[in-house]
């Protein structure tokens, strides 16, 4: 009986947080993301009870690997008291991958001092996670992601060059009908 009840997640703690970080700061900076990319592998092995991280791909996704919303926002919640940081609920949703979300806790753990890097890093490891083979329904959802994306950063591109923000209508008139569909399904979860 004592198998089918969870344990409690283990509390972490701010200095859980600072130690993480001395350990990032004292290994040279190629070998860090390797680093932190063990530590979310076992967090996920953890979450979802594996006995290792054998069975967790780098770039498989965590839909494949079985995140429901719990399990995300266990993963969430370990990852946040190592970070020391407040994450969103919808972690493992906007970062679909263990190295796509490396990437991003190392920004938040190692803030680069230059931001083109840092982009520049995020978009070699995309790269990399898209050169994977995926299965068709994934692929299907992973464009429609990043064409959304796409759309967004457009429309916050053309925000900056003119020098402002732009509002909901501005962005609503220059999308087309598929890019409004995409983004209604994104958002309430159909896609």
């Amino acid at each position: 009986m004592r198998g089918l009840v969870r344990k409690p997640p283990r509390r972490t703690t701010t200095a859980d947080a600072g130690s993480l970080r001395d350990r990032l700061l004292a290994l040279p900076a190629e070998e860090r993301e390797g680093i932190l990319l063990d530590v979310v592998r076992e967090n996920v092995a953890a979450v979802l009870q594996y006995g290792g991280v054998t069975g967790i791909a780098p770039t498989q996704s965590f839909a494949s690997l079985g995140f429901d919303s719990l399990t995300a926002v266990e993963l969430r919640n370990r990852l946040a008291g190592l970070v020391g940081s407040r994450l969103p609920a919808s972690l493992v949703f906007d970062y679909p991958t263990p190295v796509l979300l490396t990437g991003h806790l190392l920004g938040l753990l190692l803030p680069e001092s230059d931001p083109s890097q840092r982009g520049a890093d995020t978009l070699d490891r995309l790269e990399a996670m898209l050169a994977e083979e995926w299965p068709e329904a994934e692929a299907g959802k992973v464009t429609a992601r990043l064409e959304t994306l796409l759309v967004r950063w457009r429309d916050r591109s053309k925000a900056v060059a003119v020098g402002g923000a732009p509002d909901g209508d501005d962005m609503l008139d220059s999308a087309t009908d598929d890019e409004v569909l995409r983004y209604i399904d994104d958002e309430l979860g159909l896609s």
